[in-house]
């Protein structure tokens, strides 16, 4: 028995959504609680399913961890465990946060390689590569990864061939129980990271030039210390609900939303044709009456994000005209145009590239969440579209979107979720895999 989502689409949506606090944040600054010996406070956490499966991670490693409203206590005192259990790994690609305060705590880490979302490949060398530049020895096969560092981790000047978000964590948490100076070259610049180093810092780490190029990172000997902070907004969320305002907007105001991380995006929604109206701690988005064609292409922030390209092609499959969307970053990330296909859209897909025609409109239908952003995709399309659409693979949008129900039913959606009893092939549709797909409704 699994869960659906069914939506009753074709009217405007208003009023105010507030943004959570990021899962992708959140995620790494757990990881960082096991650099420290005591109890850290991590404030604004959602209760995600990826979150929980973290905690479960950490939990197998001897931390306590209990949850109030809104915060997770997590205790490292009695920390111990070097060897998380396949079973959790393989249900959360961010459990590879682990390897590097691991190794670097204890000389010694093993772990499954992580599963999650299946875009792409989604390599790890980059993490591996500067570990053992700081001195670890690795033991890598096809389905696990063993770090040795018996005497320690030392400094060391790391060279990133792509600007890694994960491999940029790792790489850092670890440098800041090296011995010596470690410097980062082309290191992600993304603003979880900055959260992170943040983080860090008020634990006792020296970290200079986040946001640059490179990030520098003085070890210490000894443990850093708990933490009390609290995790930045989803800045995903966010980018979510504010391309649901420009399809659907009469108007939009998203709240515990900052302007600076919604740059590329904002830029993108006013050439569309929406108005977008920014205050201090809060963004105000209204409907694109005639949405015209833009081209996008994903990149490193601060260029357009990866995780809202999904949901943007559920825009430009309505406006008028021909856009592109050049994807720089994961392979295989259109898993959403199928579904948006089967709702009237006319959407080309070869490679890296798709390129959408607008149609007038799109028309509710059965449609299968395939990853996280690509099942937000088909939430926001079935909230502009005519009629209903039954969204199944639900699980996929629990990993990133806490409370998504009661928040749409705020602004006007209306939405339910219930179970399904029949899933199988051919009940759901689309669900296509190729390498080249051009089709139209």
């Amino acid at each position: 028995m699994t869960s659906v989502i069914t939506i009753k689409g074709g009217h405007h949506v208003s009023g105010d959504i507030h943004v959570s606090g990021s899962k992708n944040a959140g995620l790494a600054l757990m990881a960082a609680s096991l650099l420290a010996s005591g109890q850290s406070t991590l404030e604004g956490i959602p209760p995600l399913s990826d979150i929980g499966n973290m905690g479960r991670i950490c939990q197998s490693l001897g931390a306590n961890i209990t949850r109030t409203s809104d915060s997770l206590q997590i205790d490292t005192t009695n920390l111990g465990g070097r060897d998380v259990p396949d079973r959790l790994t393989r249900s959360l690609r961010a459990s590879i946060l682990t390897l590097g305060p691991l190794i670097a705590r204890f000389g010694f880490a093993k772990l499954c390689l992580p599963g999650g979302c299946l875009i792409g490949t989604r390599p790890i060398e980059e993490h591996l590569k500067g570990l053992e530049k700081m001195g670890a020895r690795l033991s890598v096969t096809e389905g696990s990864v063993e770090a040795y560092a018996p005497l320690g981790l030392h400094g060391a000047t790391i060279q990133m061939q792509t600007p890694s978000v994960t491999g940029t964590m790792n790489l850092m948490m670890a440098a800041c129980l090296a011995s010596g100076v470690t410097y980062i070259y082309n290191p992600a610049r993304e603003p979880e990271v900055t959260d992170l180093a943040n983080c860090l810092i008020s634990m006792g780490a020296v970290i200079q030039g986040v946001g640059a190029d490179p990030i520098t990172i003085v070890g210490c000997d000894k443990p850093l210390l708990p933490y009390q902070y609290k995790v930045m907004e989803d800045r995903i969320e966010a980018g979510t609900f504010l391309i649901l305002g420009a399809m659907a907007g009469n108007p939009l105001a998203v709240h515990n939303c900052t302007s600076k991380y919604q740059t590329a995006l904002i830029e993108k929604l006013r050439a569309i044709g929406a108005r977008v109206d920014i205050k201090e701690n809060s963004i105000i988005v209204h409907k694109a009456i005639c949405p015209i064609a833009v081209d996008i292409q994903t990149g490193p922030y601060p260029a357009y994000p990866t995780d809202l390209q999904p949901q943007f092609m559920a825009l430009l499959s309505i406006a008028e005209g021909k856009s592109r969307i050049t994807e720089t970053v994961f392979e295989e990330r259109f898993n959403q145009s199928a579904g948006l296909i089967a709702m009237g859209a006319n959407i080309c897909v070869d490679g890296e590239d798709a390129v959408i025609s607008g149609v007038r409109g799109l028309s509710g239908r059965m449609v299968a969440a395939t990853d996280l952003r690509a099942g937000a995709s088909l939430v926001i399309a079935a909230i502009a579209a005519k009629g209903v659409t039954v969204i199944s693979g639900t699980q996929h949008i629990d990993r990133g979107y806490y409370g998504l129900q009661s928040k749409l039913e705020k602004i006007g959606v209306s939405v339910k979720r219930s179970h399904s009893f029949d899933e199988r092939p051919g009940k759901i549709e689309p669900r296509i895999a190729v390498s080249a797909l051009c089709l139209k409704a």
